[in-house]
């Protein structure tokens, strides 16, 4: 028994990347390091701030639920 290859096409394999170019990953991580820095900050100011104590959710049910 013998076999016979038969040529029936040609293809050619096409590869993606989805890795950014080093400038954009730079880019990007900068960006995130601001918004980091910008919510401590945030925090830090929210939880420095003196509120006054208020019955918020009696004044929301009592408008739901009247």
């Amino acid at each position: 028994m013998f076999t016979e290859d038969i040529v029936v096409g040609y293809w050619t394999k096409t590869a993606f990347s989805g890795a950014l170019p080093a400038k954009r990953v730079n880019e990007l991580l900068a960006r995130v390091q601001k918004l980091q820095d910008a919510v401590k900050y945030a925090r830090e100011e929210a939880n420095a701030t003196a509120v006054d104590d208020q019955e918020v959710g009696d004044a929301v049910f009592g408008y739901l639920f009247a």
